[in-house]
């Protein structure tokens, strides 16, 4: 093919020369003549005759090579199966020379670009059918088997679809007979010999599933082709009419009978689990299940009925040759068992195959010749004989389900309980276990059903179980496995008897089942549903009435966000009416893929009648079976298993056991009492009321002996007096010991009378009569006297009655005065019979009442309903109120009483003599005499004594303790009273620290001190801040994306108005006047826990040393996880010792100029809180991790390396995390909302500050004495008053007071008093509001500023109009306001004239940063509460109050209206503060004199910053993905494989790409320490995904883009319309300000810089 590489590229040249050239090409390739031409020699001997035959020669031979399957004998005179190949034109040889050289690419493509020409398309068909058979050999041979089998059907879809086209070939070149043929010559290459039944005897073979073929699903093209093919009614039809090619298809079929036989291992484990389970389930659903429903699809009316006759005749005939090959009908050996021969009819139970196809064609098609063509069931059925063998293997793989999910199939592994659950798996159960269940109703329709219910009592080895011995031993089943049998046996028979899927359920009603029975399990998306919902493989239209259903039973609950994290999608949730009316336990069941799955339906089905209150006991509550749904009349013989004798003599041994054994599944009793409502409540067919005459005494498990007739309405007052029970069964029965004695020592002793009257070995065991929990039941006594009741037991025997008493000959016992202690478990007489005789004297009315008894826990529980008018105020909570189908036990045994005393007389007067004799009674005189009488006590009057005796018991116990606290508090009062003179010097109470390491509580001290875990991580949130409300949008456009690029945030501003300060400034009076930090800062937040330091060393240390614990931890960098709630954490802040009211200060002066020196003292003294060196090194390593908690280029936005750029970078940790604080409270201390987010998440901060504090003052060089003198305007010198400065430091108009007062606080001492810090915010608050006023009247114009001057001159500075008239005449001799209308820096003015309540607005609007800042720490210095429920309007009065600024009532001028007046919170300390306010403005002067268009760019500062945002996105994603799935690069100028785009600038960028990537950092990770500081949040353009970077981790978040069901499409995989989540962006929005991804997102991987 290399060397014809060339010529191919030149034919696809010409191929796209256009439609005249592919005229051409097509008219050459089908031409014979043109091929005759080039194969025919001449006779000459030249050069081109011997190259012709030379290539002759290698066409002959590769013709050799090419073989095409065997062919069965009755096919060899079919056209187009025969051996040789005969081609005639150029592209018959050329599709040869593709299938041998397995389909090269260029060949395909050239082909198939002709298809165009109809003549071309149908030769190329023709010459495609000629090789097809062919073609399979190669998809075997090949190495590459997808690859050729993909160019395969990419080729054969194209040829098949056209139903004209399909039809011609197979009647001209049968194509049907080529598929078949080739498919089965391709399994027969698998084939293996089938141990199922006798090995020895058995000459059927299977498709052995461990093969290449099988697993590489090589036969996937075929069978993909003949699906497409029998897509068309037409073939279909001519298929299903051809008997040779249907007997050939079913021959196939029968390959698939049996295969992946399991053998239950029984000894040991087995060694090797086979994997091949899944490829035999895949086997069966490709090549059986698909082919069958397009075949059945197309049997719609009853034109059809003759190809379902022939069909079915068909499948019968191979069923029954399987039998044959299989040897069922012979006998066959189990060596595992005891037994050494079973007899015929009876699969082997120690293996079972899950693939039985053939069963399952014949289920199908009888279910569709019933259900849609309206043939009789009768006249399809096969012979009892066959019907009983086909009954054997749905069976035994319902047996086989029960037993693996029991556990007896343990030791097979975990591939057995794989094979069970994918059999009852949504894209398996159509085509698997809802045909074989319909199978076995049929059977059960057509076989007597005394048969089929003794087959499956036998098949699921229970018929142990249900005698009524009281021992017996089962040789298949341990003791234990029992009741999951017999649950499992119920539960099939409940399943056959209510599953409607085929006997009458359109497919509006199946649809709508299933989708109850999924959303009754859990809630669920749009998709799940549709992936849920169970498939008929290769038919559409399956979901037409899916969503009008849908809309039917569900409500649609928007996508929502766990507090835990979790994103959940829009899910559909069960109305309400659907768990009161539609939820169908028993279907529920049978859809079950794992067990739980019914648990989970259970649980919320009485999560919600709780809800509503329809249940309110403590019992769990019964499943809500539904009644029988209506069958079609040809299924009415299914209702005959309700309406047999064996029928009602299981569900008395069931009963019985129910009542009379201490403990029985619930299970099984509810799905008993199910049955046998059914049985009530179901019409009885014609001939069951046939009564035949019952002996006294009838045999164990020979249930149809033990009744008159098969109705059941006569039966349920039938009594059964005795069972002969075989003697082998009763020789180890228990010793029955009353409970109800005066004291244990009587319990636990026998009387003598007992011991002389047994004759066996005396068994130990207790009798319980009630289920686990509940209480015991009395039981009545007396004989079966005519049509009268008594209450099953002797005379002389006492009101608690045993499991049942087993009589021979006479026991020798009087009938005097009984024994207290009686052994009534050993059979009195082993020296003649072969049985035993039990009493039973009940009947099903009778044992239901009971059980109602047992249940309730308390006697006469039940009232019969013609006596419950009477005493219904009594027993009102026992009653079932109606048919209501929610309630216990209780309430439906009830409801189930109820109905057999309404179906006739009789009934009812039974129930009603049940019910007065099991009445309660405390004497009870018969003839038996005193002692009979004397023996007879109520238990409830027994009760009452024991309740007695524990109330006296616990009255005791209770005086003997109130003793002892009396003579405790005796002792305290003692103690107490020694003690009073000592109470008033108690120390103050010093809080303590609970460590989640050593689990100690101690206080932190200077020997051992305490530390707070917190995680420190770099943000740039607060630098992304505008100063714009209106939100960016993601760019769409080029126009949109260059808006993008040009806008500035916060941390361009403060990072320009740095260097530009640097430049006429000192650098380090710039880095003293404003702080960095917007981009790049240090947020600190904690759990909440704390841990002693010297805990936190060692926790590291078995950290490092043990990678479990430092899995997922960067642990060089100091990360951990919090030992209790496992929250990341990556350092310790230590708690400074608590000093109580200990001070480091003197008093506070009363003088406010006292106060201001004091304050001077203070800033220039320093005073470092320390004490211990543990303490100082706690300190020394939180500053280490504070100051690597950031990138290198964030620390120092200066080049030098001074002492005041790391003092900067200190104080602005403290702002960075004030802002972030005041950021998550909505930007301002007003509303309840941002409070309260606020409050609930532990705070850092005040350990933070104390760390930053101590290096603060260390970093120090210079006392801030001079700064403060400035500010407040007292000199701390008496020879001077100057408040001038330094020409190149900043002037105070310029810097940044809230970075004054934290640099302030940062060196003051840690115990301080409050009074000093208001010292400090009056100060400062008196320089915000001079530069407030001072940018203000930068705005004015100068009529303004000219009126403003003159209606100030002369009024006191305590004013606003003085002040501002001061301001602007002081500042008016500078340069500042000269051309300030034509200066382009200065912002738009607004207003020409501006009121006092306007400059009001300005200057408080520019004051309240300040107030904020400074009331959120004084909130945490001082543990103050900030003012509840402060008022947007008087949020600036309310902070000044809080911060001591004003007291009292609040002047309000007229001029100003009703706003609080912002000079009123002034306070000078000095005595003149006009010189004060000269001595800023000359300062500020200066500079502008020579700078002044500098000097207003630095003065008119904005201060006010909005929330930052993401960038809105648009609400279609296609228009995101349409703009930026093709866009390059603006790096690298390519086309990125992955693009994203940054959800905070919009920037766009190769994801996972290393074409612009940088010091090996790929571009995204650059980014995120660019954008966002180590936090980047990238939008997957191909994938709809989130993506977060953290740091060295990365996560997918999930997407805020879902479909119109609120389902994401993670990939792009469904291709549905996205939309905008605008709930999940806000939440993706407010993790990202809040700093909380890495609480959020559980699942993090390190992205190793290649994202």
């Amino acid at each position: 093919m290399q060397d014809a590489d060339m010529f191919l590229g030149f034919l696809h040249s010409l191929s796209e020369m256009g439609a005249a050239m592919k005229q051409v090409l097509t008219g050459a390739l089908t031409n014979p003549q043109v091929y005759r031409n080039f194969t025919e020699t001449d006779g000459e001997n030249s050069r081109s005759r011997l190259s012709l035959l030379h290539s002759q020669d290698n066409y002959l031979s590769a013709l050799q090579t090419l073989r095409c399957p065997s062919i069965p004998e009755n096919f060899t005179n079919i056209p187009g199966l025969k051996q040789e190949l005969k081609h005639t034109t150029l592209l018959e040889e050329l599709m040869f020379w593709t299938v041998k050289f397995e389909f090269p690419q260029k060949i395909v493509f050239l082909l198939l670009s002709l298809l165009p020409d109809e003549y071309f398309k149908v030769c190329f068909i023709k010459a495609f059918v000629q090789h097809y058979s062919r073609s399979s050999i190669a998809l075997v041979n090949s190495v590459d088997r997808s690859t050729i089998a993909n160019k395969v059907v990419h080729i054969s879809v194209q040829l098949f679809s056209n139903e004209k086209y399909s039809r011609d070939m197979v009647l001209e070149h049968n194509l049907l007979h080529i598929m078949v043929v080739s498919l089965k010559h391709m399994i027969g290459n698998v084939l293996t010999g089938s141990d199922m039944q006798d090995a020895e005897n058995n000459f059927h073979v299977v498709a052995d599933c461990g093969q290449e073929i099988m697993k590489d699903h090589c036969y996937w093209p075929i069978i993909s082709d003949l699906i497409n093919v029998l897509s068309h009614q037409s073939i279909a039809h001519i298929f299903m009419d051809n008997k040779s090619l249907i007997e050939l298809w079913m021959e196939l079929i029968s390959h698939f009978q049996g295969m992946n036989l399991n053998q239950r291992e029984l000894t040991q484990h087995v060694e090797y689990e086979p994997g091949t389970y899944y490829a035999a389930f895949s086997a069966e659903l490709e090549i059986c299940a698909s082919p069958m429903w397009s075949m059945v699809g197309h049997l719609k009316n009853e034109a059809s009925r003759k190809l379902s006759r022939d069909v079915l005749s068909v499948i019968l005939d191979e069923v029954e040759s399987w039998f044959d090959a299989i040897n069922l009908r012979g006998a066959f050996k189990v060596p595992q068992l005891s037994r050494s021969l079973l007899i015929s009819f009876k699969p082997n139970p120690m293996q079972v195959s899950f693939h039985i196809p053939l069963h399952r064609y014949l289920a199908i098609f009888l279910s569709n010749a019933v259900r849609v063509q309206g043939l009789q069931l009768k006249e399809l059925l096969p012979k009892e004989e066959s019907l009983k063998l086909i009954m054997m293997h749905p069976l035994q793989l319902q047996v086989a389900c029960c037993e693996i999910f029991c556990g007896l199939w343990v030791r097979n592994g975990l591939q057995i309980k794989g094979q069970a659950m994918t059999y009852i798996q949504c894209h398996f159960c159509n085509s698997l276990v809802d045909a074989d269940m319909y199978l076995l109703q049929v059977c059960a329709c057509g076989l007597d059903p005394t048969y089929f219910l003794h087959t499956v009592i036998e098949r699921f080895h229970i018929q142990d179980w249900l005698t009524l011995s009281p021992i017996h031993h089962n040789p298949y089943l341990e003791a234990e496995k029992e009741p999951a049998m017999v649950e499992g046996m119920l539960s099939f028979l409940t399943t056959l008897l209510t599953t409607r899927l085929h006997t009458g359920m359109d497919d509006k009603e199946t649809t709508r089942k299933e989708m109850v029975a999924l959303l009754c399990v859990a809630d669920r998306t749009h998709s799940q549903l549709m992936d849920l919902m169970p498939e008929k493989c290769g038919l559409t239209g399956q979901t037409k009435d899916f969503e009008a259903t849908l809309k039917e039973v569900a409500d649609y609950k928007a996508p929502t966000f766990e507090a835990g994290g979790e994103l959940q999608q829009g899910m559909y949730v069960p109305k309400d009416f659907i768990w009161e009316e539609e939820f169908d336990p028993v279907f529920v069941s049978l859809r079950a893929v794992q067990r739980k799955d019914l648990q989970a339906a259970m649980d919320r089905y009485t999560k919600y009648i709780q809800q509503v209150g329809k249940y309110n006991e403590k019992q769990s509550p019964w499943p809500p079976f539904r009644p029988l749904g209506q069958v079609t009349e040809q299924y009415q013989g299914l209702r005959r298993l309700l309406h047999c004798k064996t029928f009602h003599g299981m569900i008395f041994s069931v009963l019985y056991k129910a009542v009379y054994e201490p403990q029985m599944s619930e299970t099984i009793i509810y799905l008993c009492v199910y049955l046998l409502e059914m049985a009530v409540t179901t019409p009885a067919t014609a001939g069951t009321d046939r009564e035949i005459v019952v002996p006294k005494q009838v045999h164990d498990k020979l249930f149809k002996e033990w009744f008159p007739s098969n109705n059941i309405q006569q039966n349920l007052r039938h009594k059964i007096q005795q069972v002969l029970v075989s003697r082998e069964t009763t020789h180890s029965q228990p010793v029955i010991i009353d409970l109800d004695t005066e004291s244990l020592s009587e319990m636990f002793e026998l009387a003598p009378s007992a011991v002389a009257s047994t004759q066996g070995i005396i068994t130990s065991g207790l009798h319980a009569s009630a289920l686990t929990g509940a209480a015991s039941v009395q039981q009545g006594q007396g004989q079966h006297q005519g049509q009268g009741y008594s209450t099953g037991q002797n005379e002389g025997q006492g009101a608690s009655s045993p499991h049942h008493k087993v009589t021979g000959q006479s026991d020798g016992s009087s009938g005097g005065t009984r024994p207290k202690y009686q052994s009534r478990g050993v059979a009195t007489d082993f020296s003649s019979g072969r049985h035993s005789v039990i009493d039973i004297n009940e009947s099903l009315i009778s044992l239901l009442i009971k059980l109602h008894n047992k249940l309730s826990g308390k006697p006469g529980s039940y009232v019969p309903e013609i006596l419950r008018s009477t005493t219904m105020a009594s027993v009102t909570s026992d009653q079932p109120s109606s048919e209501s189908r929610i309630g216990n036990g209780p309430h439906f045994i009830g409801q189930l009483l109820d109905r057999i005393a309404r179906i006739n007389m009789d009934n009812a007067r039974i129930v009603e003599e049940v019910y007065r004799l099991l009445q309660p009674q405390k004497t009870k005189e018969t003839s038996a005499g005193p002692s009979a009488a004397q023996g007879v006590v109520d238990k409830e009057e027994k009760r009452r004594k024991a309740r007695e005796r524990q109330a006296k018991l616990m009255a005791d116990f209770a005086s003997k303790q109130r003793a002892f606290m009396e003579q405790a508090m005796e002792l305290n009062d003692e103690e107490d009273s020694e003690d009073a003179g000592m109470e008033q010097t108690l120390p103050v109470v010093v809080k303590e620290y609970d460590c989640v390491i050593c689990n100690q509580t101690t206080p932190s001290t200077p020997d051992r001190p305490v530390g707070m875990v917190a995680l420190l991580q770099a943000t740039s949130v607060l630098g992304h801040r505008r100063q714009v409300e209106e939100v960016r949008t993601m760019p769409t456009s080029e126009e949109e994306m260059r808006q993008v690029r040009e806008s500035t945030n916060c941390g361009q501003v403060q990072a320009q108005r740095l260097r530009k300060m640097v430049t006429y400034f000192e650098e380090s009076s710039c880095l003293q006047s404003m702080n960095i930090g917007w981009e790049g800062g240090v947020a600190a937040q904690t759990c909440g826990h704390y841990l002693h330091i010297d805990c936190h060393g060692s926790y590291m240390e078995s950290v490092i040393q043990d990678r479990n614990l430092a899995h997922g931890l960067v642990v060089y960098k100091g990360e951990y996880w919090c030992p209790l709630c496992r929250q990341l954490a990556n350092a310790v802040f230590p708690v400074l010792p608590d000093v109580g009211n200990v001070s480091v200060t003197r008093p506070v002066p009363s003088h406010p100029q006292q106060l201001v020196h004091r304050v001077a003292e203070l800033l220039e003294h320093r005073h470092i809180t320390g004490g211990s060196s543990e303490i100082t090194h706690a300190m020394s390593a939180a500053m280490d991790n504070i100051t690597n908690g950031t990138y290198a280029e964030y620390k120092n936005l200066t080049k030098s390396q001074i002492p005041e750029s790391m003092q900067c970078f200190v104080c602005s940790v403290a702002r960075c995390n004030l802002e972030l604080e005041l950021l998550q409270r909505g930007g301002s201390l007003c509303g309840q909302q941002g409070a309260a987010a606020a409050m609930t998440k532990r705070s850092a901060f005040l350990p933070l500050f104390h760390v930053l504090s101590l290096h603060s003052k260390i970093l120090t060089l210079k006392p801030y004495t001079d700064l403060w003198q400035q500010v407040s305007g007292i000199s701390q010198d008496s020879n001077t008053t100057s408040v001038t400065v330094y020409q190149k430091d900043v002037p105070l108009l310029l810097k940044d007071v809230t970075a004054i007062l934290i640099q302030f606080m940062l060196n003051m001492p840690t115990a301080l008093e409050k009074e000093y810090f208001t010292c400090l915010v009056q100060a400062l608050y008196n320089l915000v509001c001079i530069q407030a006023l001072a940018v203000t009247s930068c705005k004015f114009p100068e009529d303004e500023r000219t009126a403003w001057k003159e209606k100030g001159t002369g009024v006191s500075v305590d004013s606003l109009e003085g002040l501002l008239s001061t301001i602007i005449t002081h500042l008016g001799l500078g340069r500042l306001y000269e051309d300030v209308e034509m200066d382009t820096q200065i912002p738009a003015i607004c207003q020409s004239v501006w009121s006092p309540q306007t400059v009001e607005s300005s200057v408080q609007d520019f004051c309240f940063p300040f107030l904020r800042l400074a009331a959120l720490l004084q909130c945490h210095l001082f543990h103050d509460k900030l003012p509840h429920r402060i008022d947007s309007d008087n949020e600036y009065q309310a902070l000044c109050q809080f911060l001591g600024l004003v007291h009292g009532e609040t002047p309000r001028t007229p001029s100003c209206g009703s706003r609080f007046v912002t000079t009123s919170a002034l306070k000078w300390y000095c005595e003149n503060p006009r010189s004060l306010l000269r001595g800023w403005c000359r300062a500020f002067n200066d500079f502008v004199s020579t700078e002044p268009c500098v000097g207003r760019y630095f003065l008119l500062v904005n201060p006010t910053w909005f929330s930052p945002r993401l960038l809105s996105l648009p609400r279609e994603y296609d228009k995101i993905f349409q703009y930026y799935r093709k866009k390059p690069c603006h790096t690298c100028t390519r086309v990125p494989k992955e693009p994203a785009v940054c959800l905070i600038c919009g920037q766009f960028l190769c994801f996972k790409e290393s074409c612009c990537r940088q010091d090996q950092i790929h571009e995204c990770v650059q980014h995120s320490i660019h954008c966002g500081a180590g936090t980047g949040l990238f939008l997957s353009v191909n994938s709809s995904v989130i993506v977060v970077v953290r740091g060295p981790r990365a996560t997918l978040w999930g997407s805020v883009y879902l479909d119109e069901y609120g389902e994401e499409d993670r990939e792009l995989k469904r291709g549905k319309p996205l939309y905008l989540s605008n709930e999940r962006y806000k939440i993706l929005e407010q993790q990202w300000i809040t700093h909380s991804f890495d609480h959020t997102c559980k699942r993090w991987i390190f992205h190793q810089d290649r994202l």
